[in-house]
């Protein structure tokens, strides 16, 4: 009998554990996907050392939670995360405003669905 208390409150922790991370996750692609899209407003404003500015300081929220982020998510979405910040950072610094939304529109995409497939949902679980 004990042992079945031990398998449950072993699945009881993982789960919770499983929902925190969801739910940081979720938090976190939300945080920055904001922040790119005001960025993305204020390069359609012509304020481009702004926009960067708030690119930057977006890609340094990212790359802070490397550890985090490498630990839980699949290695090849976070490089391709990163990728995109470049690529978002190279249009930015050319001020094309053309090709810069497109990026950073894939690159908000990119966070969203990186979110999403951390939820909780039937889909995810099939």
């Amino acid at each position: 009998m004990k042992r079945l208390w031990g398998a449950t409150a072993l699945l009881i922790v993982l789960l919770v554990a499983s929902l925190a991370n969801a739910w940081y996750s979720n938090t976190l692609t939300q945080h920055l996907a904001q922040q790119l899209q005001q960025a993305q407003q204020l390069a359609a404003q012509g304020q481009w050392d702004r926009a960067v500015q708030l690119t930057q300081e977006t890609y340094r929220h990212w790359n802070s939670r490397h550890f985090y982020l490498h630990s839980v998510l699949r290695h090849s979405d976070t490089d391709q995360i990163l990728r995109s910040f470049r690529c978002v950072m190279q249009y930015l610094e050319l001020e094309e405003m053309d090709q810069y939304a497109a990026a950073n529109t894939d690159l908000i995409s990119q966070l969203e669905l990186l979110s999403e497939m951390e939820q909780a949902s039937l889909v995810n679980v099939l």
